[in-house]
């Protein structure tokens, strides 16, 4: 077994046909292992992944389990999985089948910690869709020292959609997520890319990320609506910045995911959130927390909780900065 692919569900029955029919490939049995997490759905979830574990067994397994969160899924997946390299498809988005042949064959050879493929993102109003190829430059097909290449410009590249990680590998970082909180991806990237070693890149596309949909958790209501939440995954990545064992070359690069953590909840609390003084009074109290507890990293986002600030006073919200940060795509 090649490729464990962990698919946490809950309640996706009406999306979950387009997410699994992605992965029926005859060419993938006996080499990729889907596993279907239930996680407590109270709609068809089940039964509608059942209908792909009947149809083909040797590709689907389903895991039912009490409701315990995106975090709780992924654990079960991780422990769950008997792939060689391991990787989450959430339950409202699906593969390019296409590709997924060509990947297992990279992953199949590969001696990475880490094998890092391409994404596109698919509008659920427009049907658009935008691929977003890795950098110029990036050599593929390589193994090469992740501490090389994971400077400012190569950050945004790891995430949850792209990545591949060796299962042993995995285990051995006893990574385990946050249960009862969304979020949680940006808490699974942290903790296993900081501690990688290797790094290999595919020229491939192989994730298609649903955006648009009002029920997912970044769009700006739920963000809102469950900023403990989003608190609770940066409170977490925090203390792991400063009671893990992180290799002194990683320290930067662990330093500059939490800084960009911080900024997208100072977004929440300051633009986001309609209720401006309860948004400003959340604001003001992480700040001072972040103070107290990590000066390093309150000096480097102070920068940008004041100019949060001020834009909040001036009665910015998300239409308006999604408008800014199109016009400065275009240029």
């Amino acid at each position: 077994m090649i490729l464990s692919v962990v698919i946490p569900c809950y309640n996706m029955a009406g999306y979950l046909d387009k997410c699994l029919s992605s992965l029926c490939d005859p060419r993938l049995e006996g080499r990729l292992e889907a596993l279907i997490v239930n996680d407590g759905s109270t709609d068809g979830t089940g039964a509608a992944a059942m209908r792909y574990v009947e149809r083909m067994p040797a590709l689907f397994r389903l895991i039912d389990k009490e409701n315990g969160g995106h975090g709780s899924a992924i654990n079960a997946g991780i422990d769950a999985a008997q792939g060689k390299f391991f990787r989450i498809l959430d339950g409202d988005d699906w593969f390019e089948t296409k590709n997924l042949p060509a990947l297992l064959d990279i992953l199949e050879t590969s001696q990475a910690d880490l094998v890092i493929d391409q994404k596109f993102e698919n509008e659920k109003e427009t049907g658009r869709e935008r691929y977003y190829p890795l950098p110029d430059g990036v050599p593929f097909g390589e193994v090469l020292p992740f501490s090389h290449w994971c400077g400012r410009e190569m950050t945004e590249f790891y995430m949850l959609h792209t990545m591949n990680v060796r299962l042993a590998f995995l285990r051995s970082l006893h990574v385990r997520l946050l249960e009862h909180t969304f979020y949680v991806d940006f808490e699974y990237v942290l903790k296993t890319t900081s501690r990688v070693r290797s790094v290999q890149f595919a020229d491939l596309g192989v994730y298609h990320y649903l955006v648009g949909n009002a029920e997912q958790s970044v769009a700006p209501q739920n963000y809102v609506r469950r900023a403990d939440q989003h608190r609770r995954v940066l409170d977490e990545c925090l203390r792991f910045r400063r009671e893990a064992e992180i290799p002194e070359d990683m320290r930067g690069y662990v330093r500059r995911r939490c800084q960009l953590l911080i900024h997208t909840h100072l977004n929440i609390l300051l633009i986001y959130d309609a209720d401006r003084p309860h948004g400003r009074r959340l604001a003001q109290s992480f700040m001072r927390d972040l103070k107290m507890n990590d000066a390093e990293l309150y000096t480097l986002v102070r920068p940008r909780y004041l100019m949060a600030t001020a834009l909040h006073c001036l009665g910015f919200r998300e239409k308006t900065l999604a408008r800014l940060k199109q016009k400065m795509e275009r240029r």
